[in-house]
């Protein structure tokens, strides 16, 4: 199971699109078929998206359109049921719960696989917080971990670390510049997610960390105007916050090491 989001500001576009519209307004026969819904009342994706543009009103949210699209693998068949209960469980997990949010929840036919795409009021009905955006990627994969789990669909792989994923022709050339200096970063033992900002940024290599506690929690980076994700040059933040770390621990030790023979007393002959 893969989940991807998006923030926006118009439910009447996004709406539209998840009910099967072109567009031009014309509807694609069959592309779409209406899962769910979550405090609205209407039917058809005009009263709905205004319904939702309304409630977003009431808050101070500029950004209050919540889309994600879950998708399951081309061999996993879940049920009807079956999606709208991980939608649920998608959206109570991320922060949404679905008596104090709007929902609409559409499956779409068009792609082999079983996807459907989620939208979610950020603003709530009960006047709190709006749903937060903070780490979505990574939140992302861990609750779809989570629900395949919980629902018995396939597990989600594990990146190993210098692993090349498949990139899209144009970030190529990223993808093996970035790679190759987080290598020659790591091989001259820095230790933190700001000294490897430094020794990228005098290549040309813009970092785009996510830090909690000083950890690491999201990578990217950006080479000649081209964005290219952590986990698609081979090292996802877990991995290169586990190499720091290591390296970190080494140079304790040899200090400490070092301090001990200094320490020592000279042997007399």
């Amino acid at each position: 199971m893969i989940a991807k989001t998006t923030i926006g500001s118009d439910f009447h576009g996004a709406i539209h699109y998840g009910a099967g519209y072109r567009l031009d307004g014309t509807i694609i026969k069959g592309k779409a078929e209406l899962l769910l819904l979550n405090n609205v009342i209407s039917q058809d994706p005009k009263g709905i998206a205004a319904e939702m543009q309304q409630e977003a009103a009431y808050g101070r949210c500029k950004k209050p359109v919540w889309h994600t699209s879950l998708s399951w693998k081309p061999e996993e068949h879940p049920t009807r049921e079956q999606m709208i209960v991980a939608a649920n469980s998608y959206c109570q997990k991320m922060g949404a719960d679905p008596t104090d949010h709007q929902i609409v929840v559409y499956q779409h036919h068009d792609q082999p696989h079983r996807h459907i795409h989620i939208y979610i009021n950020r603003v709530p009905t009960d006047g709190g917080p709006a749903l937060a955006t903070s780490h979505n990627y990574a939140r992302n994969e861990r609750i779809c971990r989570e629900i395949s789990q919980e629902m018995g669909f396939a597990k989600v792989e594990r990146i190993k670390e210098g692993q090349l994923r498949h990139v899209a022709p144009n970030q190529l050339e990223a993808q093996q510049v970035v790679q190759l200096a987080i290598q020659e970063a790591l091989k001259a033992k820095l230790k933190s997610p700001a000294d490897i900002e430094r020794r990228l940024k005098e290549k040309g290599i813009e970092c785009r960390y996510q830090l909690e506690g000083g950890k690491l929690k999201y990578s990217s980076y950006c080479y000649q105007g081209i964005p290219i994700k952590g986990q698609d040059v081979g090292f996802t933040a877990k991995q290169l916050q586990a190499r720091l770390d290591k390296n970190l621990l080494i140079s304790e030790d040899h200090k400490i090491k070092s301090l001990e023979r200094l320490g020592r007393p000279k042997l007399k002959r």
